[in-house]
């Protein structure tokens, strides 16, 4: 009697194989990158890719850069800048953070429409939005200009709206929305930052 109990058991495992155990794939956690998910969501990301949203934030290049920097100068009355081109670089002159005229070059561009403005890293790290903006709009809707985005305000060197002010600091007040693993590395001690993110929009 045991044995006929115990033969649908030991017909179930010789049937059923060894036990072997399949090998796991490897889990990747954490942030994957818009080029995974483009591989599976093509049409998605080539939308996402032509948005004003993707085109946010980008380095400063030929593609990039709508602004006239052939050398104009312009001023409001009371704030004056002059943008040029000096080999691949763009580069504005303007106040700084010590109040003194002085070349700063533009690393990022900030917008698309219907306005960009521009970013300067310094060695400390920040990344300051400049207060000049380029109207990106169409020469018969009033734009193909510049303009000082707070033109009725003074603004000394140190004021906290300066663009070299904490109040205009992209690490700070940007960062989050328009990058994706961001680490912001900011070293109270030293005052600086040492940002990094996987990609920026």
């Amino acid at each position: 009697m045991l044995v006929l109990i115990a033969l649908p058991f030991v017909l179930a495992a010789a049937l059923s194989g060894p036990n072997e155990p399949r090998a796991a794939e490897p889990i990747h956690r954490g942030f994957a990158g818009s080029a995974t998910c483009a591989t599976c969501h093509a049409l998605e990301a080539y939308a996402w890719q032509q948005s004003d949203h993707a085109r946010a934030m980008a380095s400063a290049s030929k593609v990039n850069v709508l602004g006239d920097f052939s050398g104009v100068t312009v001023t409001d009355g009371r704030h004056t800048a002059s943008f040029r081109r000096e080999g691949e670089d763009y580069v504005i002159r303007t106040d700084g953070k010590d109040g003194l005229v002085a070349d700063f070059i533009i690393t990022e561009t900030f917008g698309v429409d219907p306005l960009q403005q521009y970013l300067v890293l310094f060695p400390d790290g920040r990344r300051q939005a400049l207060p000049w903006a380029w109207d990106s709009r169409a020469r018969e809707q009033g734009g193909q200009r510049w303009y000082h985005l707070m033109p009725d305000e003074p603004l000394p060197a140190q004021d906290p709206l300066h663009w070299t002010g904490r109040a205009q600091n992209w690490n700070y007040m940007c960062a989050s929305c328009h990058s994706t693993g961001l680490q912001r590395g900011y070293d109270a001690a030293s005052d600086q930052y040492g940002t990094t993110w996987a990609e920026i929009s």
